[in-house]
């Protein structure tokens, strides 16, 4: 009767965590489908500049990234979605024609979340390239 009751314990147990851990990897897949989406936002406001005959450049600017950033995650009503959902930052590369985004959050895992009170951090990187073709 021991035995059982140990090896129901240790079952719960295992299938608690293997839950906990489904939900904190499906979260931070989420969390970097929005990164996605707010870098390739942020990788289209470039700045254009024609130079002579057919010379043109891109460049990216790390307050224009944020900005774009900010605004796609405020339109998406993307804190919705997260716990404690945040810009940890966003910025250019230095070929300036690249863009990152990392975003961070905290998921509460089911069960066993009295464990991990507060939760637990995710954070997600996302890169994009802005490029001018014909």
């Amino acid at each position: 009767m021991i035995l059982i009751i140990g090896m129901i314990a240790i079952a719960m147990l295992a299938i608690s965590v293997v839950l906990a851990a489904t939900a904190v990897n499906v979260q931070a897949h989420k969390l970097l489908s929005v990164a996605d989406g707010a870098v390739a936002a942020a990788a289209d406001n470039f700045e254009l500049t024609a130079g002579g005959e057919s010379v043109a450049t891109l460049r990216l600017q790390p307050s224009e990234v944020r900005n774009a950033a900010e605004k796609y995650l405020a339109d998406i009503n993307a804190g919705a979605g997260f716990s404690n959902l945040h810009i940890i930052s966003a910025g250019v590369e230095p070929d300036a024609v690249t863009a990152h985004v990392r975003l961070g959050a905290v998921v509460h895992p089911p069960i066993i979340g009295w464990v991990v009170p507060r939760g637990v951090s995710i954070h997600v990187d996302s890169y994009a390239r802005t490029l001018l073709s014909r």
